[in-house]
């Protein structure tokens, strides 16, 4: 399940408002998936917005308790949930009317109302509430021109870096192993690397190695800060074996809290794609990590996935895991990486001239 709780004020004026919005808030274009997004307040603050496959038909009551207890662990006062499906009708209804159903009856005994239940189906969006001439039974365009609301919604995630790709496919493509060539011409640099890298420890210990790790991941952070986003295969393997020290891996997850931390995340994504499957957990637990202080579930969610694909019982990776399906807010991971900090600082990592000055 994709989440996102950032918090964000914008006017749902109308039902293709929020079809437009959802794909921004998301970050990408949700295809047979059923979305919920929770509303707090009058002024219909955006709070935990839930983006999922769509469920099987048998699993649709336990989808939608499941939607209902989130919603309400959020807080959430009303809701807005969006099927999006290329299904036909079914016996001259609207497809997924059952989970829809499901998921206002799961809602009902919670005290959470619903602002809108929409179908989005070939660019047009559908209404299973409304009956009214505004809610034609044939669908209506979603909107070519959004309102000055979402065009402001798209200009600030624009300017945080949060591209709204075309798929789901195209966020785990952003952190996918290599293939084919590059694979293969990855795999020789990690040996190569790999056996350079165990000398050193050998000849000249383990924190030396640790350092040496952190002082390359630092100037090459800083080139993408400076916007070279040229990543040197073998920079970029010595990082990625350093990295298998949790030390290493813990300081990179803090630098999100040093005012760039949308630079961090497309860093730290060009690392993961840089790592063969055996040595993706640490850099894409990191990755998630950092995407989850800016509350981008969506690419903390695929970070993770990934990690416990490659190595199911990674510990790091676990309890990430377990803060995102629990609804831990952002803030609480932002914390844990201040916390991360001082205690790293305290044996004396990652502390940068400016500090020990």
């Amino acid at each position: 399940m994709t989440t996102n709780e950032d918090r964000t004020v914008i006017k749902l004026s109308s039902p293709s408002d929020i079809v437009t919005a959802l794909p921004v808030v998301i970050g990408f274009h949700p295809a047979e998936s059923f979305a919920v997004m929770c509303l707090h307040g009058p002024r219909r603050r955006i709070g935990l917005t839930m983006r999922m496959d769509l469920p099987d038909p048998e699993h649709d009551q336990v989808v939608a308790e499941d939607l209902a207890h989130r919603a309400e662990r959020d807080g959430a006062a009303t809701i807005v949930a969006v099927c999006y499906t290329e299904a036909p009708d079914v016996a001259g209804d609207l497809p997924r009317r059952a989970l829809m159903e499901a998921l206002t009856g799961a809602l009902k005994p919670r005290g959470i109302g619903w602002l809108e239940l929409l179908l989005v189906r070939g660019g047009r969006w559908y209404s299973y509430v409304c009956t009214d001439h505004c809610c034609p039974r044939d669908g209506t365009p979603v909107k070519g021109t959004p309102s000055s609301e979402i065009l402001a919604l798209e200009a600030r995630a624009a300017l945080e870096g949060h591209a709204v790709l075309d798929s789901r496919d195209e966020l785990e493509a952003t952190i996918r192993s290599p293939v084919a060539d590059r694979e293969a011409a990855l795999k020789a640099s990690y040996q190569r690397i790999g056996e350079s890298f165990f000398d050193e420890v050998a000849a000249r210990g383990a924190d030396h190695a640790l350092l040496s790790t952190l002082a390359l991941a630092r100037t090459a952070y800083e080139r993408f800060l400076d916007g070279d986003h040229g990543l040197p295969d073998d920079d970029a393997v010595r990082i990625l074996v350093g990295l298998e020290d949790k030390l290493a891996r813990d300081e990179l997850l803090t630098w999100g809290l040093d005012g760039h931390a949308q630079e961090l995340v497309v860093f730290l994504s060009a690392l993961a794609r840089c790592a063969l499957d055996e040595n993706a957990a640490p850099i894409c637990s990191a990755l998630a990590c950092v995407a989850y202080q800016l509350g981008n579930g969506a690419l903390a969610n695929i970070a993770i996935e990934r990690a416990l694909r490659c190595e199911p019982d990674y510990e790091l990776a676990r309890l990430i895991d377990v803060a995102l399906q629990a609804q831990i807010e952002p803030a609480e991971i932002r914390a844990m990486a201040r916390r991360t900090r001082d205690r790293l600082r305290e044996w004396g990592i990652g502390r940068t001239e400016t500090e020990a000055a």
